[in-house]
């Protein structure tokens, strides 16, 4: 009877419960809190890249109607402007409206570097300086006459060897950033030259003199 009680005593003590269990325990901690901290950096390099790529392409939208403005600022000294008829030549707004030879085709530049071939490659090098160095990827404009974007698509190698091993790719970043250029001033331009001719057409822009094209718009209907 003294024998079985003993046993009995022995298999209740729970002295050294906290270190079998923490031994346990500890390993898996450690685990979920490298995992989280890996996620963390993926997150971050991940907004880094979307970040530089949205501000890269913002900027060269916004310094699209002037070469000579400065990408950070906006800046710009009076007197200097691009050529008057820039939108029709170095923007390529004919060939994409009329569909000629390459006038839909994107123009690119790689990040870092670049060369400034013509004035959209020399726009998009002047923006892509929102770009850090150590980042790569490239940047391209296509002109659809209605609609004018730049892309920037960035990708950096991630160098944490977890998420290299479980990520697609061979553990390469890539984010793109898009934005669309708009040139105020050629709105302006081009409203008002519809009203003047719409005017022109309809008679004296005070509308007191007709003339010949309004009074045949009148005579067929065309003027209410």
């Amino acid at each position: 009877m003294t024998r079985k009680l003993r046993r009995s005593t022995k298999w209740n003590d729970d002295s050294g419960n906290f270190t079998i269990e923490a031994s346990l325990v500890l390993p898996i901690v450690l685990l979920v809190t490298a995992l989280f901290i890996f996620l963390c950096l993926y997150i971050y390099q991940q907004s880094m890249l979307a970040q530089a790529s949205a501000a890269a392409s913002e900027r060269t939208a916004y310094i699209w109607d002037n070469s000579y403005k400065t990408a950070s600022t906006g800046e710009v000294q009076s007197g200097l402007h691009d050529s008057l008829y820039w939108r029709m030549t170095d923007d390529h707004v004919l060939g994409s409206l009329f569909g000629l030879t390459g006038g839909d085709r994107a123009r690119n530049i790689p990040l870092p570097g670049g060369s400034s071939d013509g004035l959209p490659e020399s726009k998009m090098l002047k923006g892509s300086t929102a770009v850090p160095v150590q980042m790569q990827g490239e940047m391209s404009y296509q002109n659809l006459f209605l609609i004018k974007k730049l892309t920037t698509t960035l990708h950096e190698q991630v160098s944490l060897t977890p998420l290299h091993r479980v990520m697609a790719g061979g553990g390469t970043l890539t984010v793109s950033g898009q934005s669309v250029v708009v040139d105020p001033v050629e709105f302006i331009r081009s409203v008002d030259l519809m009203r003047y001719y719409g005017a022109k057409f309809k008679g004296d822009s005070n509308g007191t003199d007709k003339t010949k094209a309004g009074e045949v718009l009148h005579k067929y209907g065309g003027s209410r």
